[in-house]
């Protein structure tokens, strides 16, 4: 007889105010009484011969984890050892197909092959989500090598009694090589006369609870609230101003918890923040720390999520108290960390906060000159507590810096696949931990490239500006839905030279629009849209050059942003740099000539909101998105 689900929770945690399903509760209440197996066989060989095929059944143990770096191997995830016999050249004209299947269409089960060993990196994965009874993914041996391969089965969320199936088949690589679904559409929000005319460098949020959008740009803190009872949807736009967040910048930011419906809005000055956060889209505000932070100068970002440290409680019922995190600052009712971060010039560091960004930890470092330049990424958390900031330069690749202990300590992994670019990067992170990284490679283009393995190996990296031959990109910005959803929002423009300011003797003849590139199959193939077709964002220069830049060539500043809302509608905040019918008519005269004082200069709040098409999250495909 398995115990009652009450003795399994933390002490003074009751079973009503338990998170999650109690599929979850009774899968563990299971493995804590039947003996843990491992698949049968453990292992198979294939050769390098079409139709050269293993197969193995999985255990029939049932569970639920976060990703693959939670999961426990012979509790809620199974090893299977594959090894390809044969040199690479033996496999030309021929593919790895790995596939596990079940019956229960509501069950999920994911897979993660690494190379070598678990510890080696992640060359493929399968993590599409319910409702599937089967998960599959292809590898090219003659591109990832034979030897051994290790097939991880993860049992994302997984009732007792239905045990999958595995097989893995030496094959032809299948034709079917096209993203799938509707392109989606895009419509443009400008703020309203005398809101957000200062706008550079904004931020937006989702906030499930309520469905408003939050941003912010420059002093300007607005709210706003789409009507969808007419087609296309209206939008009204509100002034929302914290009482310490409109009287001085240095740089202006905004994150909004989309779980909690908390926004944190803040305001660099000097070597302090001015911040305060807000719990009803800005109706009433609590004024915080600020930062934790005593010497950060420049480039600061918030970010928030589950804590790392409290996951396996987390997963039960909140708030669960941690020794390791009680030792580190204040624990309260709010369920979630949040993380601030800057640079001091060259050196970077975090501070945690433990009451919902009332008050901070000492900051601790994230990286070093040595590692990586100073200036930095914005901060995003994994559902498993995972911190990721992006940086555009370590060494001779960009770079992700991973903190797995609450932004305790730090591991710069290099985007192998990447070449230092002139804007900072990007990171999307799925439902399951896959990391999406958009960013400006070192040729201007704007590419994207994933990991499952938390930044240490990197595959599918891609230019999504190819369809509309992008030569020179700006502000990539990211965000991911399901594991196998994400888009990626860029400036960008066709036009050849330096697109940004380092060369003051040549103008650039550049016409600068706003792009959505989304996938729907993790990262394979995408979509890319122009989402501003007929209106341009700037023409010449869009100048990151920081403080040398050129006289007029800065108005769009440092970055833009991106966020998706409890639908999976996508949401982006641009800064639009050509507002007036003159400028806009020549940017759209193929003949004109754009040099890099010819844009109107400004810095007008726009709001890009996706009308049709697919959007983040695939359990809401069956509500299409209207206009």
């Amino acid at each position: 007889m398995c115990p009652s689900f009450s003795a399994l929770l933390p002490s003074g945690v009751t079973p009503s105010n338990c998170k999650l399903k109690s599929i979850f509760l009774l899968s563990i209440c299971c493995a804590l009484v039947f003996p843990a197996s491992a698949s049968n066989p453990s292992s198979g060989t294939l050769s390098p011969a079409n139709g050269s095929s293993t197969t193995w059944a999985g255990s029939g143990v049932a569970g639920a984890t976060t990703d693959e770096t939670t999961c426990v191997d012979g509790t809620d995830c199974d090893v299977f050892t594959l090894t390809l016999s044969g040199s690479p050249s033996n496999y030309q004209g021929l593919v790895l197909s790995i596939k596990i299947t079940h019956s229960n269409s509501l069950n999920d089960y994911d897979f993660y092959v690494h190379k070598g060993d678990l510890s080696g990196p992640v060359i493929a994965s399968a993590t599409a989500g319910i409702p599937e009874t089967s998960e599959f993914a292809i590898i090219d041996p003659t591109v990832s090598g034979t030897g051994v391969y290790i097939v991880h089965v993860v049992d994302s969320t997984v009732a007792p009694g239905d045990p999958y199936s595995g097989i893995a088949t030496i094959t032809t690589p299948p034709t079917d090589s096209l993203a799938h679904g509707a392109v989606p559409t895009y419509s443009n929000y400008q703020s309203p006369s005398g809101l957000g005319d200062s706008s550079g460098e904004p931020s937006i949020g989702a906030n499930f609870n309520s469905g408003r959008i939050m941003t912010q740009a420059v002093f300007d803190t607005l709210q706003v609230t789409f009507n969808t009872s007419t087609s296309p949807a209206t939008a009204t736009w509100l002034l929302v101003d914290g009482p310490n967040t409109n009287i001085t910048t240095l740089d202006p930011i905004l994150f909004t918890d989309s779980q909690t419906g908390r926004t944190v809005v803040s305001q660099l000055f000097g070597t302090t923040s001015l911040s305060a956060f807000t719990d009803n889209d800005g109706a009433t505000y609590t004024v915080s720390q600020g930062g934790g932070i005593a010497s950060g100068v420049d480039h600061q970002t918030v970010g928030g999520g589950p804590f790392r440290l409290c996951t396996a409680n987390q997963l039960l019922a909140t708030p669960v108290p941690c020794a390791q995190l009680a030792a580190r600052g204040p624990l309260t009712q709010y369920q979630h960390a949040v993380y601030y971060a800057s640079q001091d010039i060259g050196d970077a560091e975090m501070a945690l906060s433990q009451d919902g960004g009332l008050t901070y930890e000492a900051a601790h470092p994230m990286y070093t000159l040595v590692q990586c330049g100073g200036l930095h990424g914005h901060i995003k958390v994994a559902k498993s507590g995972i911190v990721y900031v992006p940086n555009k330069s370590c060494g001779s690749t960009q770079g992700l810096i991973v903190s797995m202990d609450d932004g305790l300590t730090f591991a710069v992994q290099p985007v192998t696949t990447s070449t230092p670019g002139t804007a900072d990067p990007s990171v999307g992170i799925g439902s399951k931990g896959r990391v999406y990284f958009g960013y400006v490679g070192g040729d201007g283009h704007p590419h994207i490239a994933v990991s499952d393995d938390q930044g240490r190996s990197w595959h599918y990296d891609l230019d999504v500006g190819v369809p509309f031959a992008i030569r020179n990109s700006a502000f990539p910005e990211v965000v991911a839905g399901d594991n196998d959803r994400a888009s990626f929002f860029f400036l960008g423009t066709p036009s050849a030279g330096d697109a940004t300011g380092a060369d003051t003797g040549t103008p650039f003849d550049g016409v600068w629009h706003g792009y959505v590139a989304t996938t729907y199959d993790g990262g394979k193939n995408w979509f890319t849209v122009d989402a501003t077709p007929t209106d341009p964002v700037q023409l010449g220069v869009i100048c990151t050059q920081g403080t040398t830049c050129p006289s007029g060539t800065r108005n769009l500043l440092d970055f833009n942003d991106i966020t998706v809302d409890q639908s999976g509608r996508v949401f982006t905040a641009y800064t639009d740099g050509c507002i007036t019918a003159a400028c806009i008519a020549k940017g759209n005269n193929a003949s004109a000539s754009h040099t890099r004082l010819d844009n109107d200069q400004a810095t007008k709040a726009t709001i890009i909101r996706q009308s049709t098409g697919k959007g983040l999250f695939k359990s809401q495909d069956s509500t299409p998105l209207r206009p």
